[in-house]
């Protein structure tokens, strides 16, 4: 299938592996710190908040960085640099025992991980688009799901490990602290540079006359202004992400804490639970596709995905929260394969990084509306974290309308 790609395919997704692995278990420890060992959700969601908001303007201007140079040089030097920054922290905090500024600096890796994740996904689509071609897009984006989750689900079980610990006959581990996490969390980064440096490829894309950023915007919402089935759908489908990213940060650590009254352990396996729901749907949603179009897969994973959360809250089973977890791992991972495979479908390569960054500005922008609202003390106290989850199954409804009223016009007229 990839030709002369699999080689450069294969580096990609080795680097992908090497950093998801331990971006993924520190992405369960912060947050787990600060509500377990600082007993401070409401300080890290605001945190959450602020970072998120940052991101908003960072968000559109890599959309730039993506479309003006060359793919594989952005994700080295991202992976270096981020690599490098959480290194020289997380080595702060051991070496000179920072006891007070542990939380500001820890708080610092977390901020640095999220820009990082917010150019290198679309950095990585775009790639990955760049180097494919257009009849393998969905079992490409379904690869690409596979290869991320299998990561996840590592993580998630690492993560169970390292922060709980293990005892038994035959092995003992000792937690490890979060400091050290962040250490092996940093030189995964830089493996990751190192591998993505080995990857030959000459890129279509040269550095042209010098543009304002504003114009290079420009280009990506004009796109858009001209086609607004493209817009509605980008906008409405993206939603499970804004619901699952705010869940997994603010909303998921307080569940298992207060409504659950639950350790980190449960934390862990239900990101597992997440993760081996993306993996079903990496695998098997091609298939799906033979008997659903994209467009109403993707209304019925929304839908689906708003009545289960309901149901996750309804009842104090572990087997409910940890069954519900794989389908949303399903929805979240199955309408992100559809939805960039329909981007990829309908927006040139040399537009998409422009595109993709609206996008993700919109939804940065929901993300951190939620954010703030369940940073509010009111959801940390006793079990009112249920009303966050009704909060969002609503939403998830009213953003599912849109995609509705225009079924027919996306399914027949999207295609450029």
């Amino acid at each position: 299938m990839f030709k002369n790609n699999n080689h450069r395919l294969l580096l990609l997704f080795s680097s992908h592996i090497i950093s998801g692995v331990s971006s993924g278990i520190s992405m369960i420890a912060i947050p787990w710190y600060f509500t377990n060992t600082l007993n401070s959700n409401s300080m890290f969601s605001f945190l959450f908040g602020v970072v998120t908001f940052l991101g908003l303007f960072w968000g559109l201007y890599s959309g730039t960085i993506i479309d003006r140079y060359c793919r594989k040089t952005i994700l080295e030097k991202l992976n270096f640099y981020t690599g490098s920054i959480i290194f020289i922290i997380s080595s702060c905090i051991i070496l000179f025992s920072f006891n007070n500024s542990s939380p500001i600096l820890i708080g610092l890796v977390f901020s640095a991980t999220c820009f990082y994740y917010i150019i290198y996904y679309p950095t990585l689509y775009a790639f990955s688009q760049e180097i494919s071609e257009k009849k393998n897009y969905v079992k490409i984006n379904s690869y690409i799901e596979i290869v991320g989750q299998s990561t996840t689900v590592a993580a998630g079980g690492l993560a169970a490990v390292l922060l709980s610990g293990l005892d038994l006959s035959f092995i003992k581990i000792e937690p490890l602290t979060i400091e050290k996490i962040l250490i092996i969390d940093s030189i995964t980064y830089l493996i990751a540079s190192y591998i993505i440096s080995k990857i030959k490829f000459n890129s279509y894309i040269k550095i042209k006359k010098q543009e304002s950023i504003y114009n290079r915007i420009k280009v990506g919402v004009n796109f858009l202004k001209e086609r607004p089935l493209i817009l509605i759908y980008g906008v409405c489908s993206h939603i499970i992400f804004a619901f699952i990213l705010t869940e997994l940060f603010t909303l998921l650590p307080l569940l298992i804490k207060n409504f659950f009254q639950k350790d980190a352990y449960v934390f862990a396996i239900t990101d597992v639970c997440y993760a081996i729901g993306a993996l079903i749907s990496g695998f098997f949603v091609h298939n799906w596709l033979r008997r659903f179009n994209k467009i109403l897969l993707t209304i019925l994973l929304i839908l689906l995905t708003s009545i289960l959360i309901l149901i996750m809250i309804s009842n104090k089973f572990l087997f409910s929260l940890f069954f519900i977890s794989i389908f949303l791992g399903v929805s979240n991972s199955g309408v992100r394969i559809l939805r960039n495979s329909f981007l990829f479908d309908n927006v040139p390569n040399k537009k998409i990084g422009r595109v993709i960054s609206i996008f993700v500005s919109i939804n940065t922008i929901i993300r951190m509306v939620l954010i703030f609202i369940f940073s509010i003390y009111f959801f940390s106290e006793n079990e009112n974290v249920i009303y966050g989850y009704i909060l969002c199954s609503i939403l998830l409804l009213i953003f599912s309308i849109p995609i509705i009223y225009t079924y027919k016009k996306l399914k027949s007229n999207c295609i450029i």
